[in-house]
């Protein structure tokens, strides 16, 4: 999926489209692979052949006994209570979507699923990269009515389970703080927590999931569970990293938070000859910055035309240090020599976030999508996307051979009319000073994260991107750690357990066993 950057250009601000690990989701397969009706196990399964589906009749009872509103699939506002962000998902149709204003509501909802064994999908932005926010007769429990971004206070800040990453930035901005986290506006920031959470700052303040420090959920059996480092210590490890929808449901999160300094904002670009060069420098050269610089490296597939490299990078620190920095880029040796463009430019921390948003031109409320329904906005100016993408970690650094492979493939995906890329993302810094059993979020040895990525017309067929996808991505294999990164959810992984959890699988099916013991929460393909 695309993402803004914001850079100068000339004395202005130009927008380039990048595709960088910011916490948004994906799926690497066509819409009728994510399948809503996912793998139910335990007792779960066990009942669906002992109780009798809802009546119309209990659905009504339902709505009328939660706060928030319930959207049937005979109401008006279904259709566009259904959709997720991404368009490839738009056959799904839940049973009903419940936009839930409180925990009660949250408990109601659970004990009808309980009571007549309807699956639950659990929703924050809808970004689920295998659409698992949403499925075919579900009650997709909506969380984005919970939305306060509390005022900090002693360097921690309250934030609901469905405020928007716009909002987050928009409503800590005026104290001077910040959380880490991603660049899409609309991403839930439940959903980016959950998974790991990658941003711009993650390098200098972790990931978002390293600055919780406790969170409110109503588990299965409804009740409401508020858990930190000394209250249900293994529910709270869990929720750092594997906590998108296998729990229970989260109402509120508590942060840890940290300064938003002025910044400098970094692009460089070369011609497609010096592609080489600049994958063998970066890879060298990104992972081992100054905590405060992060940086990703880029390389896009254009139909019918040659490809493009770029660099873009952020930095907490000062001007010069990242100029400095940027030149050691280019002139180190075998490096790729000067950029065909530069541009660094000094920024606010907030304005950086609307810019990496693109967000720059547009209100707070105009950076939403459109609609009247809870998390959207009647300003709101920001449209859907259609996407498929997959990952990789690498621990180590690309050799020739991978090199030569990634840009193969780049190359490859311009004959065949793709429109597509890939995205490296250096890590390091203070995700990996974080140890890799201390959260549910394994991945802490990594030198770079990688997102291929293809896209098309809403509507379109994604069968020509996505086989180019998968294939791109059976090639880099060998040269990866075999890891992925779970907030990117990949429904075409076979060991998907092992390749997001790793060593920390088996402790989570015991807090799974614990706080889910008859699997409520386990009705999608890649549920713990």
């Amino acid at each position: 999926m695309k993402r803004r950057t914001l850079l100068t250009a000339g004395g202005g601000i130009a927008a380039t489209s990048l595709a960088w690990a910011t916490g948004c989701d994906s799926g690497g397969r066509p819409a009728a692979a994510a399948s809503s009706t996912g793998t139910t196990t335990g007792a779960m399964s066990t009942a669906a052949t002992a109780k009798s589906p809802a009546t119309q009749a209990a659905w009504s009872a339902l709505g009328k006994g939660l706060d928030g509103d319930l959207i049937r699939t005979t109401d008006a506002a279904y259709a566009s209570a259904r959709r997720l962000y991404n368009t490839r998902f738009d056959n799904l149709k839940p049973s009903a979507i419940a936009y839930v204003e409180h925990p009660g509501d949250i408990a109601e909802c659970l004990a009808f699923a309980r009571r007549y064994n309807a699956p639950v999908a659990i929703r924050s932005g809808g970004h689920s990269y295998a659409g698992f926010s949403s499925g075919d007769g579900k009650l997709i429990i909506d969380v984005s009515a919970l939305n306060k971004v509390g005022a900090p206070s002693g360097g921690t800040t309250r934030i609901g389970a469905g405020a928007k990453l716009i909002d987050v930035y928009e409503g800590l901005a005026p104290h001077g703080v910040t959380v880490p986290g991603g660049s899409c506006p609309t991403v839930g920031i439940s959903g980016l927590t959950l998974g790991g959470g990658h941003g711009v700052v993650s390098r200098a303040y972790g990931l978002t999931c390293d600055s919780l420090v406790g969170a409110t959920v109503v588990t299965a059996d409804g009740k409401t569970v508020d858990c930190d480092k000394d209250h249900h210590p293994d529910l709270f490890w869990a929720l750092r990293g594997a906590g998108n929808g296998n729990f229970g449901v989260v109402t509120e999160l508590r942060f840890r938070t940290h300064p938003a300094p002025r910044a400098v904002m970094a692009y460089m670009t070369w011609p497609w000859a010096k592609a080489a060069a600049v994958l063998g420098s970066w890879q060298k050269w990104g992972p081992d910055q100054a905590d405060e610089i992060w940086s990703t490296a880029h390389f896009d597939a254009r139909p019918g035309g040659t490809p493009s490299v770029s660099v873009a990078a952020f930095s907490l620190g000062g001007y010069r240090d990242l100029q400095n920095a940027v030149d050691k880029l280019a002139d180190q040796p075998g490096g790729p020599g000067p950029a065909t463009r530069v541009s660094l430019t000094p920024i606010g921390y907030l304005d950086a976030m609307e810019a990496y948003a693109g967000c720059s031109s547009k209100s707070t409320a105009q950076c939403h999508m459109p609609g009247t329904l809870p998390g959207h906005t009647g300003d709101g100016k920001l449209g859907r996307e259609t996407y498929a993408a997959r990952s990789h970690f690498f621990d180590r650094s690309l050799s020739a051979a991978g090199i030569q492979t990634l840009l193969a493939q780049i190359e490859s995906g311009g004959r065949k009319g793709v429109t597509g890329n890939v995205a490296l993302t250096a890590l390091g810094g203070a995700i990996n000073r974080v140890g890799a059993g201390d959260t549910a979020f394994v991945h802490r040895r990594s030198r770079f994260l990688a997102q291929y990525l293809a896209s098309w017309p809403a509507g379109g067929s994604g069968a020509t991107r996505t086989a180019w996808l998968d294939a791109f991505h059976g090639a880099m294999r060998r040269h990866s750690s075999g890891a992925a990164y779970q907030n990117y959810t990949d429904p075409g992984l076979s060991d998907w357990k092992s390749a997001y959890y790793g060593a920390g699988a088996a402790r989570l099916d015991k807090v799974k066993q614990t706080y889910d013991p008859q699997r409520l929460f386990s009705t999608f393909a890649q549920a713990l």
